[in-house]
């Protein structure tokens, strides 16, 4: 096991002891938030550490520049989890009706952080030449039709329009993310696709699902009261672990090639 899966799994482990301890015993909040703080910057280094590995190592323009959108989405997700953190403990600040509505202000770091990790998913899906206008064109339906039901199933019409627009868009967004990971597996031969492949892509599925909990249970969730903070810890654990596989996507990228010509 190298030093970067290594990181990826210390960092999960962190995880899930921060969601253990918060949903069992409830230490005190500035406690967890170190942990949690410990889990980020070890994603950091460790994403920053293969754009490195990948620039030092292999000449392919492809594959450097998948590894700096996959470093730049995961410091702007570190932005939007600071803002997550709510350290200034501010609740309805768009309105009456969604208490823990700083979370939407975060999506403005979030949707270009995962739009970033999108535009690398489809440089590894161009470059395995699975870009058929129709397979395309129905994956960006099938997103949006996801997304749209996904929000109204959850959403309440007397929330500020603020939260209403970007909560929604940023649905699609992320949406888009997780079915990602049926073109991810796709083009890299379906069900002969590698188990890296398919690791990378339940990552991408765990980002989706992450943020979905995100809505369902913390924004619109108890009737904009959201089901806290249970939910949060539920929801770090997703997060971490699918940021701990995503950002292999470059390595996955370069081991798979290299098999491929041996």
């Amino acid at each position: 096991m190298n030093k970067h899966i290594k990181l990826s799994a210390l960092a999960s482990v962190i995880a899930l002891i921060v969601a253990s301890a918060g949903l069992l015993w409830a230490p005190e909040q500035h406690t967890l938030l170190t942990f949690e703080v410990t889990s980020l910057a070890l994603l950091l280094f460790n994403s920053i550490s293969i754009t490195r590995c990948v620039y030092k190592n292999n000449e392919s323009k492809r594959v450097k520049r998948v590894a700096l959108l996959c470093t730049g989405s995961l410091l702007l997700c570190i932005c939007g989890d600071v803002v997550n953190f709510n350290l200034l403990e501010q609740y309805y600040i768009h309105g009456n009706v969604i208490k823990h509505d700083y979370l939407v202000d975060s999506i403005l770091f979030f949707a270009p952080g995962y739009t970033l990790l999108l535009l690398a998913c489809f440089f590894v899906i161009k470059s395995k030449a699975c870009n058929n206008t129709r397979i395309l064109g129905l994956y960006f339906l099938t997103a949006l039709c996801v997304s749209l039901t996904s929000f109204y199933s959850m959403y309440i019409p007397e929330a500020a329009s603020y939260t209403l627009i970007l909560t929604w868009a940023y649905s699609f967004i992320i949406t888009a993310v997780g079915l990602a990971s049926v073109l991810l597996v796709k083009s890299y031969g379906a069900l002969k696709a590698p188990l890296s492949v398919w690791i990378l892509s339940l990552g991408l599925i765990f980002a989706a699902l992450a943020d979905a909990l995100i809505g369902l249970f913390w924004i619109y969730g108890n009737g904009g009261e959201g089901f806290y903070p249970q939910i949060r810890y539920i929801n770090w654990v997703f997060y971490i672990i699918s940021q701990s596989i995503v950002i292999h996507l470059p390595k996955v990228m370069v081991i798979n090639a290299q098999n491929k010509r041996s």
